[in-house]
């Protein structure tokens, strides 16, 4: 009798123990069914992630220079102006809308090249090159590039002290303009280049840039003017005579 009591019990406890592994094992396949179903090759992936390749933006509206370069007026300027000069028509069009001029007023191939070669480039105090440059950076680049001057201190306001002040009505294309961006001292804190009717290019906060002279904020903050270079350097035809004194 205790044989066949103890026979029942075991079976008992077989057939339990598949009543409770069975709906385990329903439920995984049922869980598996949608993947395999949406998946068939087996690949899972984990819930809204994507990936995009190659997601980088170049946000300077033109090529980096690579790293361990110098942008400075170097192998990629010089190729860059080379393929600028060739499309020089469709650079003049270009701007003399920003500068607010007639074509024919832009007569220096060397000067739109280096523009459009840096136009676009963030600010970076600092910086010299297309991942970053700051205000007086560019305006040494800009005049030793285009005119030759290899002459001018690194600082805005050393180059303020270098070059000999001219009136606001004497400006001309490459003088420099000055400005002061901090505080309430007229210390000079900013450069920009002249080109002509109020405009002058520079590295703002926003990147390099044409900007007006006559915009409320720069008109406000205008320190003084400064020559550095030959009005007939300029490609101007009828250079204004400037009044005498040092660099």
């Amino acid at each position: 009798m205790l044989k066949i009591l103890i026979c029942i019990t075991t079976i008992a406890c077989l057939a339990t123990s598949c009543s409770v592994f069975k709906p385990a094992t329903a439920t995984k396949t049922a869980s598996q069914s949608p993947t395999e179903k949406d998946n068939p090759n087996g690949v899972q992936f984990i819930t809204n992630i994507s990936v995009k390749p190659d997601s980088h933006e170049d946000n300077t509206r033109s090529s980096i220079t690579p790293a361990g370069k110098s942008a400075a007026m170097a192998p990629g300027y010089a190729e860059t102006d080379a393929k600028a000069i060739e499309t020089y028509p469709a650079l003049k069009f270009k701007y003399a809308i920003l500068e607010n001029c007639s074509v024919e007023a832009l007569d220096n191939p060397k000067l739109l090249s280096f523009m459009d070669y840096w136009y676009g480039t963030p600010y970076h105090y600092g910086g010299t090159t297309r991942d970053g440059i700051d205000c007086s950076a560019f305006a040494f680049l800009l005049l030793s590039s285009v005119y030759g001057v290899a002459t001018l201190p690194r600082t805005s306001k050393e180059q303020y002290e270098f070059s000999r002040r001219i009136r606001r009505d004497e400006l001309q294309e490459g003088d420099l303009v000055f400005f002061h961006t901090l505080g309430k001292r007229r210390t000079v804190t900013h450069v920009g280049v002249y080109l002509r009717n109020n405009r002058f290019v520079h590295a703002s906060v926003s990147g390099v840039m044409i900007s007006e002279m006559t915009d409320g904020y720069y008109d406000k903050h205008f320190v003084g003017a400064g020559r550095v270079i030959d009005p007939a350097q300029t490609g101007v035809t009828n250079p204004v005579t400037s009044n005498t004194g040092g660099l």
